[in-house]
């Protein structure tokens, strides 16, 4: 998912490099960081399917 968006935001940034890379943490964040919370939501068991859910749904490839 990362490198799609990545790619995506390299072609619409018309060869600038750094409005790329800013577009991109600035789609990756929320998915990294909910995906990032299911490792402590349950220590030693499994994240909420709830959890699961919204980390899943943390980022749109329409965008």
């Amino acid at each position: 998912m990362g490198a799609y968006v990545l790619a995506e935001a390299l072609g619409r940034a018309e060869g600038d490099h750094r409005a790329a890379f800013d577009d991109y943490e600035r789609r990756m964040r929320p998915f990294v960081a909910r995906n990032q919370a299911l490792a402590t939501e349950n220590p030693g068991g499994p994240a909420s399917e709830e959890s699961v859910e919204r980390a899943k749904g943390a980022i749109s490839l329409d965008d």
